[in-house]
């Protein structure tokens, strides 16, 4: 008897995932990916002699390193746990504030920060510490009894009074409860001001536990050891091949259309696509439409960036890896208005760049539309934001515009051209408002088969959310199957 054969849309993190998964579990697998390489958003690429890395900033482990080890990301590739997540510096107060694993010397430079905020801080601080019982489940609900399902709850009843003060916003929340502009600055660096408060307080928490790391030669070696073990399980690729259409046959998905007119027939579609291209377009509307567009007028995208990086003939050891550079002179770039950027500096892993070389970044607010509009003039913007960047960064870095060698500029179109983010939200829906702790259907009524999996299905985004949803869709393909679930594959 054949394997059922499982056709993914998207050869990222989730498609990836949900692709070693499968093969695991008995099914034939073809990963559809319309880039050159797999990897999707999670990606960097050589220029010259230096490693553009474009994804994995800090990586959160604690329950979900279950994950990376399950899929054998963990047997090639060293995760190295961050002492200093990132440093705030304001340059207007001349200060420079690391955001330390150690929460209590962390608030105490807070509190001389801002002393009258300091009962606020604590509460900061003792809720970092109770949101931790707010582990996520890997598992489907179907897969958990129900004794397990309300265990969660019961662990989380001594944090309800936390979950209640911190149930705004980020930006809200600073608003409301902190005197001090330079705090409200902080808080809204780290956290997007759209998101829930408590979401600070769960990375807070992961922080404080060692669970904030990064990858031993960076997102390319996360990125190629998920790779690996899809390959070696036996899993097929097609790269630049675009899908234009799902193929329907009666109620139940039969395969998928190439823009070249190439059938791929399977037994199980999954996409990983986002959900307005995958529901509106590959389906043609006939499913969730209504839904799907409800929520595209209502809830919030993560928003687009730039991406400037510049390989440098400078080492900069004495900056820090990440850092948000406040308090600068609001300047227009790239039709938006700007007034602080978060810096990247790849100085922590010798992978990026030559010896006395590094890879200095900075990430700045876009817009799809300013971007989409540019038409013959696209790339002389581009040279317009690399010299706007490097203007925003000599003030920090000595010499920088005469140690560049390298200039490489990453646009909201980029996003959507290499990895399809629809409208360049690379980490797809926000989570706040109506979207926070809301989830997107993964399966379709009354379409049979079909399964979506990706950053789209889960409010919030990120590598760990990505690789759980290709696991979770697997999971629910088993049950419908009738088969026994397994993460590490059948004996």
């Amino acid at each position: 008897m054949s394997r059922p054969h499982v056709v993914i849309i998207g050869g990222g993190l989730a498609g990836l995932s949900a692709g070693c998964y499968a093969l695991r579990n008995g099914y034939r697998t073809t990963i559809v990916e319309h880039n050159l390489a797999l990897g999707g958003v999670c990606t960097a690429w050589n220029r010259g002699p230096y490693v553009i890395d474009g994804c994995i900033h800090w990586l959160t482990g604690g329950p979900f390193t279950a994950l990376y080890d399950e899929l054998d990301i963990t047997s090639h590739v060293k995760l190295r746990p961050l002492d200093v997540w990132q440093t705030y510096r304001n340059v207007e107060k001349g200060l420079s504030i690391p955001i330390t694993r150690d929460l209590d010397a962390l608030f105490a430079e807070l509190s001389r920060v801002s002393p009258v905020d300091a009962p606020e801080l604590e509460r900061v601080r003792r809720g970092a510490s109770e949101l931790l019982a707010m582990s996520p489940e890997l598992d489907v609900p179907e897969l958990i009894p129900w004794r397990e399902r309300l265990r969660p709850l019961w662990e989380m009843r001594g944090a309800l009074g936390s979950l209640l003060h911190f149930r705004k916003t980020i930006g809200e929340w600073t608003e409301g409860h902190l005197s001090s502009p330079v705090l409200r600055r902080l808080f809204t660096s780290l956290v997007p001001e759209a998101a829930p408060a408590f979401f600070l307080l769960m990375m807070l928490g992961y922080l404080s536990r060692g669970q904030f790391s990064r990858p031993v030669g960076g997102t390319a070696a996360f990125r190629d050891a998920l790779a690996r073990t899809y390959q070696s399980l036996g899993g097929n690729v097609q790269l630049h091949a675009t899908v234009d259409e799902v193929l329907i046959r009666g109620a139940r998905a039969a395969g998928v259309r190439l823009a070249d007119g190439t059938m791929v027939a399977a037994d199980v579609v999954i996409s990983t696509a986002s959900a307005p291209e995958t529901v509106l377009r590959l389906l043609g509307g006939r499913f969730d439409a209504d839904a799907t567009r409800d929520r595209m007028e209502r809830w919030k995208l993560f928003d687009p960036i730039v991406l400037a990086s510049f390989g440098v003939a400078r080492a900069y050891a004495d900056q820090p890896p990440l850092f948000t550079l406040d308090g600068v002179a609001p300047r227009m770039i790239g039709g938006r208005r700007c007034d602080r950027a978060q810096v990247r500096v790849l100085n922590d892993d010798p992978c990026f760049a030559p010896p006395g070389h590094t890879v200095v970044q900075v990430m700045l607010p876009a817009t799809y539309d300013w971007w989409a509009t540019r038409g013959s003039g696209y790339n002389a913007e581009k040279d317009i934001v690399a010299q706007a960047a490097l203007e925003l960064l000599e003030p920090h870095f000595p010499e920088l515009r005469h140690a560049v060698r390298v200039t490489d500029i990453v646009t909201p179109l980029t996003y959507w051209s290499m990895a399809r983010s629809w409208r360049g939200a690379y980490e797809g829906w926000m989570p706040s408002g109506e979207g926070a702790g809301a989830h997107v259907e993964r399966t379709l009524v009354g379409l049979d088969g079909f399964y979506m999996a990706g950053q789209w299905v889960e409010p919030g985004g990120g590598v760990p959310t990505a690789l759980m949803s290709g696991r979770q869709a697997v999971q629910r393909l088993c049950i419908a199957d009738e088969r026994v679930f397994s993460a590490r594959g059948r004996t």
